[in-house]
């Protein structure tokens, strides 16, 4: 039986410790799930090495899209957790996108064999910590978070063929592009959520690879993508692999009014290459347009700017999409550009707690112009009853204790409208 495709696995992280260490691994895994959202496989039972072996290696990270290493004393001694490691890295090795993220939980030497880029530290906890551990959660990071050269890539998603694995790395390779994908997790966006992804990019590059068995060779999810790009006036290039028929409609309305053979081999990436310099210039020209390819943070002005900082970078993460807070934005009407901002983001994400008069405008504004609003506030202290505002009525309030669940349902929010961009390995 193969492999299960990363996106259809029903974890986002596998999580190995030494059994020792449960006492300090279960709050940071109820962090995980009850706030960040993330969907964690925990044994928090001792267990026996026939189970290890069988259940938990060949089953539970066969099904994460990731494993969460707690490096510590007890983590090094185990031959468990090492078995652990092993088939993680099999997994990455296997499955592009698997996460490999380790913290570390005490003060223990790496051992030689524990191959990673990085090693969150833990030891001393804090919200500063935690952030570096949820900025971690996505090691592919794109080289930007504006979509200021995000291009939709429509292409088929699992077993692609030699030829077009080639062309992704054509693409990659010899262009400034960031490749955007359709993200199944956005469904607030409704039934047509490929056209508002599409609208925020330059244009969409559709890579038609040949299927015998469907109509006109290929893939008839694909012919509608590349459709709908032209019913928005988006520049798109057809790239076809052999044994397609392209339809008129398209090749027709599509760059050069015509479609790109795609052939292996060396000539053939040399004339791929020539083909996506000319549609480069051609989508220079393009307007550009960021609505709903950011995200808002409504802050405090009297904050700490580092704990601003921190949610920003979070955000971004978490999302793929740049941050904007109000306070960095500048020019002669700061207040307009203000509005004009959260009018279009895809998301308002304010932290309420105080009464805090910038905070609580921006807030409005969203509500006001209809922007999509996710409201978090500190639980007051014990004893104290909670403070309800009348503005914020059919509204829903995400309440948090401490500043490491402010953090983590800062990157719940985000992660809601993550956009998917196209990794090349």
């Amino acid at each position: 039986m193969g492999a299960i495709k990363l996106q259809k696995r029903a974890d986002d992280f596998f999580v190995s410790y030494g059994h020792d260490d449960v006492a300090r691994v279960v709050p940071l895994v109820d962090l995980l799930k009850r706030v960040c959202g993330l969907r964690v496989w925990f044994d928090a039972a001792e267990g026996n090495a026939a189970r290890r072996s069988t259940e938990l290696l060949a089953g539970a990270i066969g099904n994460a899209r990731g494993a969460l290493i707690c490096l510590s004393e007890a983590w090094t001694r185990s031959t468990w957790c090492r078995n652990e490691y092993e088939v993680a890295c099999n997994e990455q090795r296997g499955q592009v996108g698997f996460e490999l993220v380790c913290v570390r939980l005490d003060d223990v030497e790496s051992p030689g064999w524990l191959n990673t880029a990085e090693i969150v530290d833990l030891r001393n906890g804090g919200a500063r910590a935690f952030a570096r551990l949820l900025r971690s959660l996505a090691s592919d990071v794109p080289l930007r978070f504006d979509n200021t050269w995000d291009v939709y890539l429509s292409a088929p998603w699992s077993r692609p063929s030699e030829l077009a694995r080639e062309t992704f790395k054509v693409i990659h390779d010899s262009t400034a592009w960031r490749l955007v994908g359709d993200a199944p997790n956005l469904a607030h966006m409704g039934e047509r959520r490929i056209e508002a992804i599409q609208r925020t990019t330059l244009g969409v590059v559709a890579l038609m690879p040949h299927d015998a068995a469907q109509e006109c060779g290929t893939s008839p999810y694909i012919l509608q993508e590349a459709r709908l790009a032209l019913n928005l006036e988006l520049p798109l290039l057809l790239l076809a692999e052999p044994g397609v028929a392209t339809p008129d409609d398209l090749r027709l309305g599509a760059f050069r009014r015509a479609d790109f053979p795609l052939a292996a081999g060396a000539a053939g990436s040399a004339a791929l290459k020539g083909m996506l310099g000319e549609f480069a210039e051609a989508l220079d020209r393009a307007p550009r347009n960021d609505s709903r390819a950011y995200i808002f943070l409504a802050t405090s002005l009297r904050g700490d700017p580092a704990d601003s900082d921190d949610l920003a970078t979070v955000i971004e993460r978490a999302s793929n999409m740049r941050c904007i807070r109000g306070e960095r934005l500048t020019g002669d009407n700061v207040q307009q550009a203000i509005i004009d901002r959260i009018q279009r983001a895809a998301v308002v994400i304010a932290d309420v707690s105080d009464d805090n008069r910038n905070t609580l405008i921006e807030t409005g504004i969203a509500m006001g112009s209809g922007t999509r609003l996710k409201l978090m506030c500190r639980e007051p202290a014990p004893g104290t009853p909670l403070k309800k505002r009348f503005m914020f009525e059919g509204h829903e309030l995400f309440w948090y204790r401490t500043d490491e669940e402010r953090l983590g349902l800062a990157y719940y929010f985000a992660r809601q409208f993550r956009r998917h961009i196209y990794v090349v390995r």
